[in-house]
């Protein structure tokens, strides 16, 4: 008798035991969401006038892909403005242009989104891996934006990326 106790006592610990694990191991555990990082470069009327006019923001995707946006703070409605992304920084800039593009006034706050998803570029005809690390310890650069094409007055500058540590 004492033996189908000790056989029983045995038997429900291995039961309850059995009981935890399957049920730490349930299917309804919300997926965990990767932590996304983002930076913000402020863009200066000029070099030697820190009035704040816009910013280039850089955010991580949840894929490891990056986005690029710049935001002018003030813009002329129906006036492209055209801005560039340049190699080096704004006391060294390099020949190297990166991005060439405009964005359209619309008589306040405008953005417009540089890179989207952007996770490979091709350098020297090899397609690399491109990340917000990447993006952001290797790439030297800052932005330039005129008011229009063909005048040439800065409305915006600022060092962005690897250039903003320096």
């Amino acid at each position: 008798m004492l033996t189908i106790k000790k056989h029983a006592l045995k038997m429900g610990a291995l039961a309850l035991a059995m009981g935890f694990t399957f049920a730490a191991c349930s299917d309804d555990d919300e997926p965990t969401v990767p932590q996304t990082r983002s930076k913000e470069y402020k863009l200066a009327k000029s070099a030697t006038d820190a009035a704040q006019t816009g910013t280039i923001t850089l955010t991580e995707n949840a894929d490891s892909s990056v986005n690029l946006s710049i935001t002018l703070k003030a813009s002329t409605k129906d006036t492209k403005h055209p801005f560039y992304l340049i190699g080096g920084s704004v006391a060294t800039p390099t020949t190297d242009t990166l991005v060439r593009d405009s964005i359209v006034g619309n008589g306040a706050e405008a953005t417009k989104v540089i890179w989207n998803k952007v996770d490979s570029v091709t350098i020297n005809g090899q397609k690399r891996r491109f990340t917000y690390d990447s993006a952001v310890k290797n790439v030297s650069a800052f932005a330039k934006v005129y008011f229009k094409a063909g005048k040439d007055s800065v409305i915006a500058v600022g060092n962005i990326l690897k250039s903003s540590a320096q």
